[in-house]
């Protein structure tokens, strides 16, 4: 896969369209439900904050754009810790990249009790052209698009991946302008999913892919043809750029991810670290 870095104002836009499409997943949660579990967002200092309390999982409380959508300042920083710990949450993140300014932001994290936890490589793919090989694959997968006929067992199946309760939200994603949340199936069994938030702007973020390759499962296949699929569906929905990340990173670039992700003309730009309060145990 091709490594083209990129500078802090493409940064900026790749992070802007990740943090547009989880700013709207968290605005789909049904209000009286949200509330009870904690379910919220805010922007401090040019990035996204959210907040689900009730999880206990750190990616689901996170910050976006930190220092890259807007320089970061140490009232920001504290601001967001102040929310988290108001909140009782104790399992979150905070992210770093080459692009955060100012340049003391990772020493400010340190300084604040947090250490590198785990990191992403983001990718990134022009929305102005078709894939134009078709991946290889070994098995008959077959991919649909999520209806609301089909649309509970896509939610069980979501919720024992992620070993969540998602109460009525999953339901709110289809028909929802933006959404389209796409599952592979085996045997008429689903064994993946993935979906595709398509912005204002254009730009097509890819995410709520379960189970994660790499993560939470060594079969990639499944969602390498979801990708396919979803690509050329955004292509064909005019999309002018598409952002997704590689949540279980290889620095030699020998998982089969990178493999699909560059066939499907996906670069990686950076590298993201996450950060996490030391003093708090856990994987998740």
């Amino acid at each position: 896969m091709d490594t083209f870095p990129v500078d802090r104002a493409a940064a900026a836009v790749i992070e802007t369209a990740e943090a547009h499409a989880w700013a709207d997943m968290y605005a789909a949660a049904p209000s009286d439900w949200a509330e009870e579990v904690g379910v919220a967002t805010r922007w401090v200092g040019g990035a996204l904050v959210l907040t689900w309390a009730a999880t206990g999982r750190r990616y689901f409380s996170r910050a976006i754009g930190l220092g890259v959508l807007a320089p970061a300042t140490e009232e920001a920083l504290d601001d967001i810790l102040g929310g988290y710990a108001g909140a009782g949450i104790t399992m979150f993140l905070l992210q770093s990249q080459p692009h955060c300014l100012p340049a003391g932001y990772d020493g400010w994290l340190a300084d604040r009790g947090l250490e590198p936890f785990d990191a992403q490589d983001r990718l990134v793919r022009r929305g102005d052209q078709v894939p134009q090989q078709t991946l290889p694959y070994d098995r008959r997968l077959t991919v649909e698009q999520v209806r609301p006929e089909t649309v509970d067992a896509w939610a069980d199946f979501m919720q024992r991946v992620y070993r969540l309760d998602t109460g009525p939200w999953l339901q709110e994603f289809i028909g929802r302008p933006g959404w389209s949340q796409y599952v592979a199936l085996e045997d008429v069994q689903i064994v993946a999913a993935r979906g595709m938030f398509v912005g204002a702007d254009g730009a097509a973020w890819l995410g709520m892919d379960g189970p994660v390759p790499g993560l939470g499962t060594t079969d990639y296949e499944p969602d390498a043809v979801l990708c396919e699929v979803i690509v050329r569906d955004g292509v064909a929905r005019g999309a002018r750029m598409f952002v997704t990340d590689i949540e279980a990173p290889s620095e030699g670039q020998d998982t089969p991810a990178y493999e699909y992700f560059g066939r499907l003309g996906f670069s990686r730009p950076y590298t993201r670290t996450h950060y996490r309060p030391a003093d708090v145990s856990g994987t998740q």
